[in-house]
Protein backbone atom coordinates (compact mmCIF):
# COMPACT_ATOMS: atom_id res chain seq x y z
CA UNK A 1 0.00 0.00 0.00
CA UNK A 2 2.51 2.81 0.70
CA UNK A 3 4.37 1.74 -2.80
CA UNK A 4 1.11 2.51 -4.65
CA UNK A 5 0.27 5.76 -2.32
CA UNK A 6 3.76 7.52 -2.64
CA UNK A 7 3.62 6.45 -6.88
CA UNK A 8 0.07 7.98 -7.01
CA UNK A 9 1.47 11.08 -4.80
CA UNK A 10 4.96 11.77 -6.49
CA UNK A 11 2.43 11.55 -10.04
CA UNK A 12 0.43 14.39 -9.10
CA UNK A 13 3.51 16.37 -7.58
CA UNK A 14 5.53 16.02 -10.84
CA UNK A 15 2.52 16.56 -13.27
CA UNK A 16 1.34 19.98 -11.48
CA UNK A 17 -2.03 18.84 -9.86
CA UNK A 18 -0.34 19.06 -6.73
CA UNK A 19 1.31 22.80 -7.11
CA UNK A 20 4.71 24.54 -5.81
CA UNK A 21 4.18 25.45 -1.92
CA UNK A 22 0.62 23.99 -1.50
CA UNK A 23 -0.10 22.40 1.94
CA UNK A 24 -0.84 18.18 1.85
CA UNK A 25 -3.86 17.70 3.70
CA UNK A 26 -3.19 14.22 5.04
CA UNK A 27 -6.99 13.46 6.44
CA UNK A 28 -8.26 14.20 2.67
CA UNK A 29 -5.74 11.93 1.36
CA UNK A 30 -6.30 9.31 3.52
CA UNK A 31 -10.30 9.71 2.35
CA UNK A 32 -9.27 10.19 -0.93
CA UNK A 33 -7.66 6.65 -0.88
CA UNK A 34 -9.42 4.67 2.18
CA UNK A 35 -6.08 4.28 3.91
CA UNK A 36 -5.04 4.99 7.50
CA UNK A 37 -1.84 7.66 8.51
CA UNK A 38 0.33 5.22 8.84
CA UNK A 39 0.91 4.00 5.30
CA UNK A 40 0.94 7.40 3.95
CA UNK A 41 2.96 8.93 6.50
CA UNK A 42 5.43 6.75 4.89
CA UNK A 43 4.73 7.69 1.62
CA UNK A 44 5.21 10.97 2.27
CA UNK A 45 8.06 10.49 4.28
CA UNK A 46 9.66 8.89 1.36
CA UNK A 47 8.87 11.87 -1.17
CA UNK A 48 10.55 14.31 1.22
CA UNK A 49 13.46 12.34 1.32
CA UNK A 50 13.90 12.24 -2.80
CA UNK A 51 12.81 15.94 -2.25
CA UNK A 52 9.79 16.32 -3.43
CA UNK A 53 8.16 17.24 -0.43
CA UNK A 54 8.94 19.30 2.55
CA UNK A 55 7.86 18.46 6.05
CA UNK A 56 7.49 21.54 8.13
CA UNK A 57 7.64 21.18 12.05
CA UNK A 58 4.05 21.63 13.24
CA UNK A 59 2.58 22.17 9.93
CA UNK A 60 3.19 19.38 7.91
CA UNK A 61 4.18 17.94 4.36
CA UNK A 62 4.20 20.98 1.53
CA UNK A 63 5.34 20.30 -1.73
CA UNK A 64 8.33 21.89 -2.39
CA UNK A 65 8.57 25.06 -4.06
CA UNK A 66 10.13 25.82 -7.24
CA UNK A 67 12.93 27.91 -7.61
CA UNK A 68 16.16 28.35 -10.51
CA UNK A 69 18.60 27.34 -7.84
CA UNK A 70 16.93 24.36 -7.34
CA UNK A 71 16.58 23.35 -10.22
CA UNK A 72 20.15 24.32 -11.16
CA UNK A 73 20.91 21.94 -8.80
CA UNK A 74 19.27 19.29 -10.42
CA UNK A 75 20.83 19.85 -13.60
CA UNK A 76 24.47 19.46 -11.83
CA UNK A 77 23.16 16.07 -10.29
CA UNK A 78 22.23 15.28 -14.10
CA UNK A 79 25.56 16.40 -15.71
CA UNK A 80 27.08 14.48 -13.17
CA UNK A 81 25.12 10.82 -13.58
CA UNK A 82 24.17 10.90 -17.14
CA UNK A 83 26.98 11.67 -19.40
CA UNK A 84 28.81 8.56 -17.23
CA UNK A 85 25.42 6.84 -18.20
CA UNK A 86 26.12 7.64 -22.10
CA UNK A 87 29.94 6.60 -21.67
CA UNK A 88 28.93 3.78 -20.11
CA UNK A 89 25.79 3.00 -22.67
CA UNK A 90 28.86 3.30 -24.90
CA UNK A 91 31.11 0.41 -23.87
CA UNK A 92 27.79 -1.83 -23.22
CA UNK A 93 25.42 -1.42 -25.11
CA UNK A 94 24.28 -4.23 -27.42
CA UNK A 95 22.42 -4.08 -30.57
CA UNK A 96 18.90 -4.86 -29.39
CA UNK A 97 19.77 -1.52 -26.88
CA UNK A 98 20.79 0.54 -29.82
CA UNK A 99 17.82 -0.29 -31.89
CA UNK A 100 15.79 0.57 -28.62
CA UNK A 101 17.55 3.59 -28.35
CA UNK A 102 16.57 4.50 -31.98
CA UNK A 103 12.84 3.54 -31.16
CA UNK A 104 12.56 6.05 -28.54
CA UNK A 105 14.76 8.84 -30.18
CA UNK A 106 11.95 10.90 -32.14
CA UNK A 107 10.43 13.71 -29.95
CA UNK A 108 7.49 15.60 -31.48
CA UNK A 109 5.59 18.28 -29.98
CA UNK A 110 2.73 21.26 -31.35
CA UNK A 111 2.99 24.50 -29.65
CA UNK A 112 0.32 25.21 -27.34
CA UNK A 113 -1.14 21.98 -27.29
CA UNK A 114 -1.26 20.27 -24.13
CA UNK A 115 -1.58 16.55 -24.87
CA UNK A 116 1.41 17.08 -27.00
CA UNK A 117 3.57 18.79 -24.43
CA UNK A 118 2.92 15.42 -22.32
CA UNK A 119 3.42 13.14 -24.84
CA UNK A 120 7.11 15.11 -25.67
CA UNK A 121 7.53 14.60 -22.19
CA UNK A 122 7.19 10.53 -22.19
CA UNK A 123 8.66 10.37 -25.11
CA UNK A 124 12.08 11.85 -23.78
CA UNK A 125 11.89 10.02 -20.60
CA UNK A 126 11.26 7.18 -22.38
CA UNK A 127 14.64 7.67 -24.62
CA UNK A 128 16.54 8.45 -21.34
CA UNK A 129 15.61 5.38 -19.67
CA UNK A 130 17.10 3.45 -22.76
CA UNK A 131 20.26 4.29 -22.78
CA UNK A 132 20.65 4.29 -18.85
CA UNK A 133 19.01 0.72 -18.80
CA UNK A 134 21.50 -0.18 -21.74
CA UNK A 135 24.26 0.25 -18.99
CA UNK A 136 22.97 -2.46 -16.66
CA UNK A 137 23.53 -1.00 -13.77
CA UNK A 138 20.26 -0.46 -11.77
CA UNK A 139 21.30 1.44 -9.24
CA UNK A 140 22.52 4.12 -11.52
CA UNK A 141 19.07 3.76 -13.53
CA UNK A 142 17.11 4.74 -10.26
CA UNK A 143 18.99 7.82 -9.40
CA UNK A 144 19.00 9.20 -13.24
CA UNK A 145 15.15 8.58 -13.80
CA UNK A 146 14.43 10.31 -10.29
CA UNK A 147 16.93 13.17 -11.29
CA UNK A 148 15.04 13.32 -14.57
CA UNK A 149 11.63 13.42 -13.15
CA UNK A 150 12.03 16.22 -10.85
CA UNK A 151 13.69 18.18 -13.83
CA UNK A 152 10.79 17.77 -15.75
CA UNK A 153 8.20 19.13 -13.35
CA UNK A 154 8.52 23.30 -14.71
CA UNK A 155 7.35 21.65 -17.69
CA UNK A 156 4.73 19.78 -16.30
CA UNK A 157 3.33 22.83 -15.11
CA UNK A 158 2.97 24.61 -18.62
CA UNK A 159 5.84 26.95 -18.43
CA UNK A 160 6.94 28.00 -21.87
CA UNK A 161 10.24 26.36 -22.19
CA UNK A 162 10.64 26.62 -25.69
CA UNK A 163 10.67 23.00 -26.90
CA UNK A 164 12.65 22.60 -29.78
CA UNK A 165 11.10 19.06 -30.49
CA UNK A 166 13.95 18.78 -33.88
CA UNK A 167 17.00 19.71 -32.20
CA UNK A 168 16.20 17.63 -29.31
CA UNK A 169 15.60 14.75 -31.63
CA UNK A 170 19.01 15.54 -33.86
CA UNK A 171 20.80 15.64 -30.69
CA UNK A 172 19.31 12.24 -29.44
CA UNK A 173 20.47 10.81 -32.77
CA UNK A 174 23.77 12.23 -31.84
CA UNK A 175 24.37 10.66 -29.09
CA UNK A 176 23.38 7.04 -30.36
CA UNK A 177 25.32 7.10 -33.18
CA UNK A 178 28.23 8.08 -30.66
CA UNK A 179 27.00 5.01 -28.65
CA UNK A 180 26.91 2.74 -31.75
CA UNK A 181 30.59 3.87 -32.64
CA UNK A 182 31.89 2.77 -29.15
CA UNK A 183 32.93 6.59 -28.41
CA UNK A 184 32.91 6.67 -25.12
CA UNK A 185 34.27 9.94 -24.71
CA UNK A 186 31.67 11.57 -27.21
CA UNK A 187 28.66 10.06 -25.97
CA UNK A 188 29.90 11.34 -23.09
CA UNK A 189 30.53 14.83 -24.16
CA UNK A 190 27.36 14.83 -26.09
CA UNK A 191 24.86 13.99 -23.54
CA UNK A 192 26.19 16.76 -21.17
CA UNK A 193 25.63 19.40 -23.64
CA UNK A 194 22.60 17.89 -23.95
CA UNK A 195 21.41 18.55 -20.41
CA UNK A 196 23.50 22.09 -20.48
CA UNK A 197 20.80 23.27 -23.33
CA UNK A 198 18.21 22.17 -21.58
CA UNK A 199 19.26 23.73 -18.44
CA UNK A 200 19.61 27.29 -20.09
CA UNK A 201 16.39 26.88 -21.85
CA UNK A 202 14.43 26.09 -19.06
CA UNK A 203 16.15 28.52 -16.63
CA UNK A 204 15.17 30.92 -18.66
CA UNK A 205 11.27 29.87 -18.86
CA UNK A 206 11.55 29.91 -14.99
CA UNK A 207 13.11 33.77 -14.71
CA UNK A 208 10.47 34.85 -17.37
CA UNK A 209 7.58 33.39 -15.02
CA UNK A 210 9.00 35.12 -11.91
CA UNK A 211 10.95 32.53 -10.05
CA UNK A 212 14.03 33.74 -8.34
Amino acid sequence: MPTRLYGLIKHRVLTGQLKPGVRIIETELSAEFSVSRTPLREALNRLAHEGLLVLNPYKGYSVTPLSIAHFRELCELRRILEPEAAALAAARATAEDIASLRSHAVLSYTPKNPNSYGDYLRANGSFHLALVRSTRNRMLEGMVMSALDRHQRPCYLGLDVGIDSETSTQEHFQIITAVEQRAVDTARRLMAAHIGNAEERISASLRAAGYA
